[in-house]
């Protein structure tokens, strides 16, 4: 449950990250395939957090899955996946390791590099970057940089998250059993069934990890356009798609049989199976 104390301690940590002195202590305690991982303290804070914690990478990454950003409008306000899906794995096993070790006075920094050919030829480097710690019931996530590309002359200092910093244009946009505290951080509800499973990724075949888009989602926080409208074209591959025609009596039950699959009542299988019913009713009905 993420309550209004929680919400307030996440401010009081960014005001104390603020006001705190200089002296930063940092030690190391995962470097692996790209993924650095940081314990963090700071000199003249006073926050007692809930560390150590064990949180299984599992779960770690069906939260991460879940958490979308809305870019900038410069950027066409595109919905996109927060953590790249290739990054998805080691960011969980990497954070996972550092709430493990992390003491009251300590918050967890995550680097996240990953690689990417152009032309066949040239690497081109993307910065996944965030500070994550625990307090109370509740997981608390500042992602300072998402898959933002390193300038060349940067490969060898990365920018340091800072909470209450947005060095990048974009909001992040808050699932089920999370909470938005500012425009780039989030409280999760981490011991929530919802994260005990799958429901943004899943692994084929041959072990691959896919991403799969969670349709009709709770509302998102709106992000004002240049005309001022407030409008927010949702991604075509986002959109439910419906036959022309429907009527509001379907809409009703695929909003009904949408919700059910939220709280986990229903499997994947009985969603699929039940929506195709209901749809085929819909299209016996108005050819009558």
């Amino acid at each position: 449950m993420i309550t209004r104390r929680s919400i307030a301690f996440a401010a009081l940590v960014a005001c104390a990250a603020a006001l705190a002195g200089c002296m930063t202590t940092t030690k190391t305690v995962f470097e692996q395939k790209g993924i650095t991982v940081k314990l963090v303290s700071k000199r003249g804070e006073n926050i007692e957090l809930n560390h150590p914690v064990t949180i299984a990478p599992v779960r770690l990454a069906h939260i991460l899955a879940r958490v979308d950003i809305r870019l900038s409008v410069k950027k066409g306000q595109q919905r996109v996946p927060g953590f790249h899906i290739e990054s998805l794995d080691g960011i969980s096993q990497g954070l996972a390791r550092g709430l493990k070790e992390a003491g009251p006075n300590q918050r967890v920094v995550v680097y996240s590099i990953r690689r990417e050919k152009r032309f066949g030829i040239f690497d081109t480097k993307y910065l996944t970057s965030l500070i994550a710690y625990v307090y109370g019931e509740n997981l608390f996530l500042h992602l300072s940089r998402s898959d933002w590309e390193i300038p060349p002359r940067r490969e060898d200092r990365l920018p340091e998250p800072k909470i209450g910093k947005f060095p990048s244009k974009f909001r992040i946009l808050p699932s089920m059993a999370m909470k938005m505290v500012d425009e780039q951080s989030l409280a999760i509800a981490w011991r929530e069934e919802i994260f005990a499973r799958p429901t943004r990724t899943r692994i084929t075949p041959s072990g691959q990890m896919m991403r799969k888009t969670i349709l009709m989602e709770s509302a998102e926080p709106e992000i004002e356009s240049d005309s001022g409208s407030g409008a927010v074209e949702a991604k075509p591959e986002e959109k439910l798609t419906l036959p022309a025609g429907i009527s509001a009596k379907t809409l009703r039950e695929l909003a009904d049989l949408e919700e059910q699959r939220q709280r986990g009542e229903i499997s994947e299988y009985d969603y699929e199976r039940q929506r195709r019913k209901i749809l085929d009713a819909n299209s016996t009905s108005g050819s009558n």
